[in-house]
């Protein structure tokens, strides 16, 4: 069976009002937790100033996982090398 392309998956959910994501992934599979969806809603509510405090603190968070990951699969790859 043929994969689509992102151009036709993307022609197909403009025809059919969806968005890409509704034709890619099962229901519930990109959403976040119940949890995080409430601190965003009542983040939703705080002036800007703290919103984009909040985002930059996320960013952080992100970006050190990240650095995490990358910096444990360079080490393994090292280490294999090695052996």
């Amino acid at each position: 069976m043929p994969i689509p392309t992102a151009d036709a998956l993307e022609k197909l959910a403009i025809v059919l009002h969806v968005t890409s994501d509704f034709l890619l992934f099962q229901p519930g599979e990109r959403e976040p937790e119940d949890d995080v969806k409430l601190r965003f809603e009542a983040l939703a509510a705080r002036p800007v100033e703290d919103q984009e405090m909040a985002k930059a603190v996320l960013d952080a968070v992100i970006v050190k996982s990240q650095i995490t990951q990358n910096v444990a699969r360079v080490s393994k790859a090292t280490a294999k090398v090695k052996d």
